[in-house]
């Protein structure tokens, strides 16, 4: 974990603009839990707190708001520790949606995939203060359907990590599919204007 500790990277990263609500990092902190234990999650607090970053896990507010900066940084902390591929984070995404109550709250109340595509928009500024989700269109004949993320640059693990997220709220609306995927075929990381991401299903 040394190299980590020393990256200059992440002093930027932290200064991010922008808040996100805390029920990331309690979903964070469940899903460390459940995959690593009680001392895997001790691990990675202990990783936060050397690099100067002190997360109180136990009484982080699930609606308060918390630096965009340090929900990044939070990943690459758990990616470096666990020695996680691109894979392991994409994982970590498609399951928090089973841990967060903004999500159980959106599906109680939109229980069609047109109706939850049409308002994500909406759902998305109840998470982030920063960027914009856009729904261009989805075809349930063609099995698949398009999320555009504009005036979002953070860290590319952050694409990992959404792209996962978005298959999980696939699964939960189209309970009948199957071999889920998620392809992000524009990023701002290479150049594009905007994020986009395909998600199809069998």
């Amino acid at each position: 974990m040394e190299k980590i500790f020393k990256n200059s990277e992440f002093q930027n990263l932290i200064r991010l603009p922008g808040k996100v609500r805390g029920v990331v990092f309690q979903t964070d902190a469940e899903y460390i839990r459940q995959s690593k234990g009680e001392e895997g999650l001790a691990a990675f607090k202990n990783g936060l707190k050397k690099l100067g970053y002190l997360v109180d896990y136990e009484n982080i507010k699930g609606t308060d708001w918390y630096p965009l900066g340090l929900r990044v940084v939070s990943l690459l902390v758990a990616k470096e520790l666990f020695n996680w591929t691109d894979k392991d984070i994409e994982d970590m995404g498609r399951a928090a949606p089973k841990y967060s109550f903004i999500v159980k709250m959106l599906l109680k109340y939109f229980l069609t995939i047109a109706m939850t595509y049409k308002e994500s928009p909406k759902y998305w500024v109840k998470h982030y203060t920063v960027g914009k989700i856009e729904t261009p269109g989805y075809d349930l004949k063609k099995k698949y359907f398009l999320i555009c993320l504009k005036d979002f640059k953070t860290h590319p693990i952050m694409c990992t990590y959404l792209g996962g997220y978005f298959i999980t709220l696939a699964q939960y609306l189209l309970k009948e599919a199957k071999n889920y995927k998620v392809k992000e075929t524009k990023c701002m990381f290479r150049g594009d204007k905007y994020h986009e991401f395909v998600v199809s299903w069998e």
